[in-house]
């Protein structure tokens, strides 16, 4: 049986050894330093906890930065030694959580008593909980994302660091270390116009004085150089500058810069806004004038969350005609989510979800920042029932984390309800809308794992989308969920679908109106899944009666059959139910095929939106959203930036009609194509069960362009 594990832990060691729990198996709550271990013939192991084979180990406790030493002694097992060497790595349990981005420096290694030579190692996880430094490790084919290094240089890093030799016959072995806040440094990356005065962050040259900062956390703080002592007295025009952290994107990921002032010869310029990126995954930068950037990259941030108004050149570049100095003052910004319970008893009475919060139902929510344990919860006692009974739907969620922690992982340590903690089983970490982080802890409508499902051990194996019994939800009083935030990897970004763009400019497309109400009346996207074009629901309003079955609102849609630039109408005249008693619209917009493509490139411009409720005053804000495969024009929009508030109006009580111009096309239109559907009002076929595409709360999808609803109507009492 042991040489099975041995050879299971093994292959488990040509991915990445992960072989100790996720959470430790302690009696106290406390990280602890481990040595893991495994002899050539993997007889002899360790890897955190007494397994009865005679291997003694000395662990330490981990209570924050300084020095520890941990140890095995091989001479109580049946040979006495341990022979050779297969895997040995020094790992904290948990120190991920407790002491995010922090690193391992190697002080000493003894063998026997004697120590022995090692080179420079590095840290990181493969798990995203247990913090390591690989001492011996054959399986590891490259650096990993998150290495990192004391010194903030992982260019001479390896997972092999000591001889094999020196491992020959093991009685003792004792390993010394500190671990290290996490700190880095700031600078001003610089070239004149003529290249001859530069900077990027090393021993300044030809007379540059450098004043660069140490970062060791969110701050505000200043870099700068000064060019007075060089041959010129000045640095002559501007090729390049930018602001750098010189392993930003290992010490501190996801961090956004935001400048605050730019002072040239001590007098502050003007400058817009930038973004926060890296060209190599290990320096994080702001570009202030970078005249070889032509788009936006990938991985393009910033603190506010949008990017599409950044540029890559901040500033005027005439400001830096004659330089003497130049200092720039930024804010490193923590990125920050808000993390909850979503919510929805049995009869749909008591719900939470965190834009929509009702004065009875007192949330406790969290605050996530770095790796970590957070708790949220939930207390029903100032209800009118003093309690919620059942459960309908819950979850896990993180607003907006996908942005801020992108590719991170939530893992549930408990679940409380009325302060006892109740059993679950495995989830998964999803997000419904590319938006926000969830993990379902009870969800019916969820039929399969969705294609973003992942794991911070990296197996689905098992994980489901009702992890609890709805037994233990009879009457909920309160309800606790503590979890760990687990940091993951930005996953790379899905490369646009290419298209031919001469045939695309010259194609025809079409327009659809498109609502959403109080009570979820709607008429979604063209290509949705469930009640898109294909539907019979498209062709009339849908709404929903107390028992969720489907009521035909009536109402015949204005479309649009766009033949090239021109000026287009949609809208809708309202049946005789009109919108029923809602007083304000969730959603209003206008679903094209035009691909997103066609807009973000700048080739096709959409313009002069006009708004019009009942023929009244012309409104003229919106958005363009390109979130999707295809253009999307918002002119409210709860689910996004836009909102609900983006004109003023009064509920309409006859018709809607939206306008706008198409630029860029190949061609010009003739008279507006238009089609033209309409229903008699009355209640369709019971279906049963929920709305569930028009839900995100339960895991639906208006697919067309990754925006997913929040909440779900609430039963009329």
């Amino acid at each position: 049986m042991k040489k099975l594990i041995s050879l299971m832990l093994a292959l488990v060691l040509l991915i990445s050894i992960a072989s100790v729990p996720a959470v430790a198996d302690t009696t106290e709550d406390i990280p602890y330093a481990y040595l893991m271990y495994a002899d050539a013939s993997w007889t002899n192991q360790y890897w955190g906890a007494d397994d009865g084979s005679g291997v003694k180990a000395v662990n330490a406790d981990v209570t924050g930065p300084g020095e520890y030493t941990v140890s095995l002694d091989f001479t109580g097992t049946k040979d006495g030694e341990a022979k050779g060497i297969a895997f040995t790595a020094l790992g904290i349990d948990q120190g991920e959580l407790y002491y995010p981005f922090h690193t391992i420096e190697l002080l000493s290694i003894s063998i026997n008593g004697e120590e022995i030579e090692f080179t420079k190692g590095y840290t990181s996880s493969d798990d995203g909980i247990v913090t390591r430094m690989n001492i011996y490790n054959e399986w590891v084919a490259e650096i990993p994302y998150d290495a990192r290094s004391f010194d903030n240089d992982i260019s001479d890093v390896s997972a092999v660091i000591v001889s094999k030799e020196a491992f020959a016959s093991v009685k003792t072995i004792e390993v010394s270390f500190r671990l290290h806040a996490p700190s880095d440094l700031a600078y001003l990356m610089y070239a004149d116009a003529d290249w001859k005065y530069q900077y990027w962050g090393g021993e300044p040259e030809n007379g540059v004085a450098a004043t660069n900062a140490t970062i060791t956390g969110p701050g505000t703080y200043t870099v700068g150089l000064d060019f007075t002592q060089t041959e010129d007295k000045v640095a002559s025009g501007l090729a390049f500058t930018a602001l750098g952290i010189k392993t930003g994107e290992r010490t501190f990921p996801g961090y956004f810069i935001k400048i605050r002032d730019i002072k040239v010869n001590g007098k502050s310029i003007s400058f817009k806004k930038g973004y926060t990126s890296s060209d190599d995954k290990v320096v994080t930068r702001m570009n202030i004038y970078n005249e070889w950037v032509g788009e936006l990259p990938d991985d393009a941030r910033s603190y506010d969350g949008e990017v599409d108004d950044a540029a890559w050149m901040i500033v005027d570049k005439e400001a830096f005609d004659s330089v003497e100095t130049v200092e720039v003052t930024f804010e490193f910004i923590q990125p920050t989510a808000e993390a909850y319970i979503m919510y929805a008893d049995t009869a749909w009475k008591y719900t939470y979800f965190i834009d929509d919060e009702p004065a009875d139902v007192k949330a406790t929510n969290a605050t996530v920042t770095d790796p970590g344990y957070y708790k949220v919860a939930l207390d029903f006692t100032g209800t009118e029932d003093k309690a919620a009974s059942g459960v309908a739907f819950t979850a896990l969620g993180i607003k907006d984390a996908e942005i801020s922690h992108p590719g991170w992982f939530i893992m549930i340590r408990s679940i409380r309800v009325n302060g006892k903690e109740i059993e679950f089983s495995k989830g998964y970490t999803s997000s419904d809308d590319r938006k926000e982080t969830r993990m379902n802890i009870y969800n019916e409508w969820v039929s399969e794992l969705p294609d973003n499902a992942r794991s911070y051990d990296g197996n689905l194996d098992g994980a489901g989308w009702m992890i609890v019994d709805p037994a233990d939800f009879e009457s909920v009083e309160t309800m606790e969920v503590e979890f760990a935030f687990i940091r993951g990897e930005r996953p790379k970004k899905e490369k646009e679908a290419e298209i031919d763009i001469d045939a695309a400019l010259a194609a025809d497309y079409n327009a659809y109106f498109g609502i959403q109400t109080e009570s979820y009346i709607f008429r979604n996207q063209w290509n949705e899944k469930n009640y898109g074009k294909h539907t019979d629901n498209f062709t009339h309003l849908t709404g929903w009666d107390d028992d969720n079955n489907q009521v035909d609102y009536g109402g015949s849609f204005t479309d649009a059959a766009v033949t090239g630039n021109g000026t287009y109408t949609v809208g809708v005249e309202l049946g005789p139910m009109g919108l029923g008693t809602d007083t304000f619209i969730r959603m209003l917009f206008v679903s094209t095929d035009i691909p997103s493509v066609l807009i973000d490139k700048g080739l096709v411009t959409i313009s002069d939106v006009k708004t019009s409720f009942d023929g009244g005053k012309a409104q003229t804000k919106f958005t363009v959203n390109t979130d999707g495969e295809y253009a999307q024009i918002d002119i409210l929009n709860e689910y996004t930036s836009t909102g609900t508030q983006a004109i003023s109006y009064s509920m309409p009580e006859k018709s809607i009609t939206i306008t706008f111009t198409v630029s860029g096309l190949s061609k010009d239109a003739g008279a507006q194509g238009a089609s033209a559907g309409s229903a008699t009002s009355g209640e369709l076929p019971g279906t049963g069960g929920v709305p569930g595409e028009i839900m995100f709360a339960l895991g639906g999808a208006i697919t067309s362009f990754g925006i997913f609803l929040t909440a779900r109507r609430k039963k009329k009492a």
